[in-house]
């Protein structure tokens, strides 16, 4: 496979990374729940919290394990954002790291126009390739994006060291459980084989800050 070929399929997969998210998940915990004054129980509006997942006051991460069946992974809730990624089969299985951010704590690079809502940071261990078959829908969630409203994503991947940029793409915002919804792309996925470790960010801002959708 041509440099070229590797640097598109990675580039695929940060993106699909972020946009094949979806609200709820399987290994999540158990949303806290709030009183209203006149004693009724209403649901935090916080996507819940990845099983695993650590925090600090930067930032919160979790490392998973991807499987040659495929399956989903949980980005990890950090400033009322959260969700999961539904993907495709991974092989061989590798590990994934997935960092939340709502600040540029790591000097990373400014991509697009104002200040993010959301930096994502990936980390993929090894090269692996994805199946064909991959479930589409959900996205990333927060009660900080606004349904009805555009976003824009743009990222910058790391390839043997070398920084490759892509995007930007903008989605519109549906509603969802936790507030809005940025999503609808995992299919990005499918079929993209990765060439070894790769290491990307993606930086979320509002509106329509051109490209294509997402």
């Amino acid at each position: 496979m041509s440099l070229r070929s590797w640097i598109r399929t990675a580039c695929l997969l940060a993106a699909g990374m972020l946009f094949a998210a979806c609200a709820e998940h399987a290994g999540a915990l158990v949303p806290s729940t709030a009183l209203t004054p006149a004693g009724v129980a209403i649901p935090d509006r916080k996507p819940p919290k990845c099983k695993g997942q650590s925090n600090s006051k930067k930032y919160a991460s979790v490392t998973v394990t991807l499987s040659t069946k495929g399956g989903s992974f949980c980005i990890p809730e950090f400033g009322g954002f959260g969700g999961n990624v539904k993907y495709p089969s991974a092989n061989p299985s590798v590990k994934l790291m997935v960092t939340s951010s709502t600040a540029n704590y790591d000097d990373m690079p400014q991509l697009g126009h104002g200040t993010p809502i959301l930096y994502l940071q990936l980390a993929l261990s090894g090269k692996t390739a994805f199946g064909a078959k991959a479930e589409a829908g959900g996205g990333l969630t927060s009660k900080h994006i606004i349904p009805g409203q555009p976003y824009t994503a743009y990222g910058e991947a790391k390839i043997y060291g070398f920084p490759v940029d892509f995007g930007p793409c903008y989605a519109i915002a549906s509603k969802g459980k936790y507030g809005g919804v940025i999503g609808g792309i995992g299919t990005l996925l499918k079929g993209a084989s990765i060439p070894g470790a790769v290491s990307a960010v993606i930086e979320v801002l509002p509106g329509n800050q051109g490209g294509g959708q997402c």
